[in-house]
C-alpha cells in the first residue's frame, strides 16, 4: 500500500511539472503570435502613412505631435487627409469623412515630429508605440520618416 501511495505521489508531481511546462509553452506561443500580429499591423499603418506623407503637397500649420493635417495625392487624386491620435487610438479621415481607426492600443499620442517648423515642413518623423493584445506590460515601437516630395506643388 505504501508503494502505491509513493508511486501515485511521484506521478502527481511529474504530471504537475508537465502541465506547468505545457502552460508556459502555450503562453509563450500566444505572446509571440500577438506580438507578430501587432507588428504586422503597425508596419502596414506606418507604410501607408509614410506613402501618403511623401506624396503630400502641404502640411497644415494646425498639425501637432498627435494630429497631422495634410493635402496629399492618393492614386493621383488630391485628397485632404487627417491623422489623429487620441487616447489609445490612431484614426484617419479623408476629405472630411468619418474617422476610421488605423491602429488601436497605442501607448503614446505623440506620433509626429516635424523638421524646422510646422509652417515649413520638409520631413515628418513617425513613431508608433503599441501594446500587443493581452500584454500591457510590453510595448512595441516602430519608427519611420517621410520627406515631402511634392511640397509646394498643387
Amino acid at each position: 500500500m505504501i508503494e502505491v501511495l509513493i508511486t501515485v505521489t511521484l506521478l502527481a508531481i511529474v504530471l504537475g511539472a508537465l502541465l506547468t511546462v505545457f502552460e508556459s509553452v502555450q503562453r509563450s506561443t500566444a505572446f509571440v503570435q500577438n506580438r507578430s500580429e501587432s507588428l504586422d499591423s503597425m508596419r502596414l499603418v506606418l507604410d501607408e502613412m509614410t506613402k501618403e506623407i511623401r506624396q503630400a503637397t502641404s502640411v497644415s500649420a494646425a498639425s501637432t505631435a498627435s494630429y497631422l493635417d495634410m493635402t496629399t495625392y492618393v492614386l493621383g487624386v488630391s485628397k485632404h487627409i487627417v491623422y489623429q491620435a487620441t487616447g489609445t487610438t490612431l484614426t484617419r479621415s479623408v476629405d472630411g469623412g468619418s474617422a476610421v481607426t488605423m491602429q488601436s492600443r497605442i501607448t503614446s499620442t505623440s506620433i509626429f515630429t516635424f523638421t524646422d517648423s510646422v509652417t515649413n515642413v520638409e520631413l515628418v518623423g513617425l513613431t508608433l508605440s503599441v501594446h500587443p493584445i493581452n500584454r500591457p506590460d510590453t510595448t512595441l515601437v516602430l519608427s519611420s520618416e517621410a520627406r515631402l516630395r511634392n511640397r509646394g506643388t498643387a
